[in-house]
């Protein structure tokens, strides 16, 4: 009979000098990891230095304890620094998987019997930057209400077609593009903004992330660029917790929103920020070298909306952004050194099966707008689109993390991971793909939760992706990360479209990553 995990704490603490051996780190309740896999065996979870073949008899763990399996994992650079100087990790602030952060459990133990999961909490030391909380707010007078009415969409995803098809939408551009968007440091992009916008009004809400590996510039640079080559353009810095440049904050992580909206008709929404890895300048349809290229690039979804409601709706909150924002911008301060990259240094996915070209859509369409952190507008939103499958259910994220302690206002983020669980209960067909980023325990604690994560869920590189598909029927495109931070707190955007064709197109794509790209390998933490 499998063993209940708050067992093998009894266990762990009443056997614990049997995990007393050299290079041992930690000692935890979990699931057995087997072929690079989790399963849903429950085990005693011991973390060493360094896996070594062959040990002196005294120095070898054991393979049972008081009938509970022992299950020997090797830790990351980071998860070492977790365990052994938990207040030098938490000071460097990785606060997401796909920047560094490991996952933390409050029952695991050192074996000189602390507890290093409060003390390695990069949110905690975030708390403590002084600078003043503004309370949000959305523009007034603004309603997210759903739209039902004519539109024309314009569908992508990168590394395919992504590219292209923001291009087309930045020419476009007659009199005015108003933008938010996490991270802005590609040189080709930039040069299309300039050529586009001469002579038109450009405004530019932008965050001050860490350096992604794959810029040709910082995002400073890009706003001394684009201040020299376009007159008319204003710009203001988001008022995050981290950004030296704000005075003040409301977002406690990341202005992580990835949002355009053209001439006041049209709005391109996506996963992918304008920067190398998330839209690159390939063409892998019609270049075969690009086609290499391309297993290095990440996977995203994007969506061109015209439709000048639905644009109007999303360029006032923009701009209601740059508005509080510019209020709150001291002057500008040096950027701190870079954090060193996050995960594996190389990573690339096997050859793709095919590429697909973009794709228009017209028609009477029902699309609902989900902007965070406004209250209960995305959790809501997606809640019910969750519940409302029937027979599919598909999910690609770069990475679903649960909160580190669950109060009222994180529930909601829970609620929605349990209302995926409810549906493989239910029989449904649940596919999930997440990244790299999604570690072995980041799995763990998903499975804890009820999450089958043996048989539904596979990990593909390079995915950046935050999207779902509902029965072939219904799609989120949005750039919301499932975390707290990411569903409740930060500035986030995305929509779900009611159309069958738009989610057909997605749905393909994805159902090509999960047979193609995606694996059951797991990275350590």
């Amino acid at each position: 009979m499998a063993m209940a995990l708050p067992d093998l704490n009894a266990v762990i603490e009443q056997h614990l000098a049997a995990f007393d051996k050299p290079g041992v780190l930690s000692v935890r309740p979990g699931f057995r990891v087997r072929d690079n896999w989790l399963t849903d065996t429950p085990a005693i979870v011991v973390t060493v230095r360094r896996k070594r073949r062959h040990l002196p008899e005294a120095e070898l763990l054991p393979r049972e304890v008081a009938g509970a399996g022992v299950d020997v994992r090797e830790a990351s650079s980071r998860k070492v620094l977790e365990l052994e100087r938990p207040e030098e990790y938490a000071a460097q602030l990785r606060l997401a998987p796909d920047t560094g952060s490991v996952p933390h459990f409050p029952d695991e133990r050192t074996l000189a019997g602390a507890h290093p999961a409060a003390a390695a909490s990069a949110h905690a030391q975030l708390a403590a930057i002084a600078k003043p909380e503004l309370p949000y707010s959305g523009p007034d007078g603004v309603s997210l209400a759903p739209v039902e009415a004519a539109v024309t969409l314009r569908l992508s995803a990168s590394p395919d077609t992504g590219w292209a098809v923001l291009r087309d939408f930045l020419a476009g551009t007659t009199r005015s593009l108003t933008v938010g968007l996490y991270d802005f440091t590609s040189a080709h992009v930039l040069a299309a903004v300039s050529g586009s916008l001469a002579g038109k009004q450009l405004q530019l809400v932008l965050d001050h992330p860490p350096k992604n590996p794959t810029a040709d510039q910082t995002d400073a640079a890009t706003v001394d660029a684009l201040r020299h080559d376009l007159p008319g353009f204003t710009q203001a810095w988001a008022l995050t917790r981290l950004d030296k440049d704000a005075t003040a904050w409301i977002y406690p992580t990341s202005y992580h929103i990835k949002a355009a909206v053209r001439d006041a008709a049209a709005v391109w929404l996506s996963s992918g920020n304008w920067n190398n890895s998330n839209q690159p300048d390939i063409d892998p349809l019609t270049v075969a070298a690009d086609a290499q290229s391309a297993r290095h690039r990440d996977r995203d979804w994007h969506v061109v909306i015209e439709q000048p409601q639905l644009a109007q709706m999303f360029e006032a909150y923009l701009r209601n952004d740059l508005s509080v924002a510019a209020a709150h911008n001291g002057p500008p301060e040096q950027p701190g050194a870079p954090l060193p990259p996050p995960g594996p240094g190389s990573t690339e996915t096997p050859p793709f099966s095919e590429f697909f070209p973009a794709a228009s859509v017209n028609g009477t369409i029902r699309i609902v707008p989900l902007l965070t952190p406004d209250p209960g507008v995305y959790a809501g939103a997606v809640r019910s689109l969750i519940a409302a499958a029937t027979k599919t259910l598909y999910l690609q994220f770069q990475y679903i993390e649960l909160p580190k302690t669950t109060d009222a206002t994180s529930q909601s983020f829970v609620d929605l991971v349990s209302a995926v669980i409810e549906r493989q209960r239910a029989g449904l067909d649940v596919k999930i793909i997440m990244s790299e980023f999604e570690t072995a325990g980041y799995l763990e604690q998903l499975q804890a939760l009820g999450l089958d994560v043996t048989g539904s869920v596979k990990i593909q590189n390079n995915v950046h992706n935050k999207g779902i598909v509902v029965d072939g029927q219904s799609v989120l495109v949005s750039s919301q990360n499932w975390s707290t931070d990411g569903t409740l707190y930060n500035r986030d955007a995305g929509v779900i479209i009611h159309d069958q064709t738009a989610a057909g197109y997605f749905q393909q794509i994805f159902l090509h990553d999960w047979e193609h790209l995606a694996a059951q390998k797991v990275q350590p933490d």
